[in-house]
This record gives C-alpha cells, structure tokens and sequence, in this order.
C-alpha cells in the first residue's frame, strides 16, 4: 500500500511539473528554410562576437542553424547560438534546395568542394543527371549545387533541373 502511495505522488508530482512549464509552437516548414552552418574541419572551435575563444568545438559534418554573419577582424564568423559563433575557416554556408540536375553534353563537369576547390580525381559524366539537396554560394555569388558529400557543381553546368519536395 505504502509503495502505491507513493508512485501515485511521483505521477502527481511530475504531472504538475510539466503544466506549468513553457511550450513553444514551431511551424514545420521554419525548420526547412533560411540559412544553415556546416563544419568541415575536424572540430571548430567557437568564439564570442568579439573574437574570444570559448574552449568549445563542435564536431566535423554538424549543421547548424545560421543566425546573423558579423566580421571579426574581416573574417566572417556565423552565429549558431546566443553569443556563440563558428569560424568561416572551419564552416561554410548553406541553403536547403532539393532538386534533380542535369549536366552539361559538353564534357566532363568539373566537381568542387565546399571550400570551392576544383578536384583533380573527380568529375561528372556529360549529360548525367543527379540529385542535389543543397546549394551554397561562392564568394562573388556564383551558385554551387551538391552532388555527393562535400562535392559541389557550377549552376552554369547544369542544363536542366527539376524541383522536389522534401518530405
């Protein structure tokens, strides 16, 4: 009897615990756009907005979502929390764009990574069609779409694309 007692307090206890704690509603399709950080060195460390190391790092291949760029020293670095900011010499940019592809006929398509170094033991066969999740941008603005794991094509290569929902 004694034992009841007292899980039946527990289960009162922990369901007036969660009432009164805050719930936020978040719409689906906010988790899907804007901007995203990805690290691609081995860990990144991250700073504070003025450039102070913060003894912290976060693993290669973690996504983030992007808060706001700010320079710092003129090197961009992007917020991935409160006052917490990842390196652009550890991470780069992207947006969501789910999309079939096709290349160019004209020849082999170059393939670059996210750094937007050309890569000499990779390229695409002409005419093949691929499926890209995602696009960032180099630094004049020229769109990259990717192929594969941190293999990206120039937009001006693909000849055909064809949108798809992200479900």
């Amino acid at each position: 009897m004694r034992r009841k007692v007292i899980v039946a307090f527990l289960v009162a206890l922990m369901s007036f615990t969660f009432s009164i704690l805050s719930v936020q509603s978040v719409k689906a399709e906010s988790v899907t756009k804007g901007s995203y950080v990805e690290v691609y060195a081995k860990k990144a460390e991250l700073y504070s907005s003025s450039g102070r190391k913060l003894g912290i790092y976060e693993p290669k291949n973690s996504d983030w979502y992007l808060g706001n760029t700010i320079k710092i020293s003129g090197k961009d670095f992007y917020q991935v929390a409160t006052d917490e900011y990842l390196s652009s010499d550890d991470s780069y940019v992207y947006h969501n764009r789910p999309e079939i592809i096709t290349v160019s006929n004209d020849g082999d398509v170059p393939v670059y990574n996210s750094k937007l170094v050309e890569s000499t033991e990779v390229a695409l066969g002409p005419g093949t069609s691929w499926y890209s999740d995602r696009i960032i941008y180099a630094s004049g603005g020229m769109p990259f779409v990717r192929v594969a794991t941190d293999e990206y094509v120039g937009m001006w290569y693909v000849v055909q694309q064809k949108f798809t929902q992200r479900l």
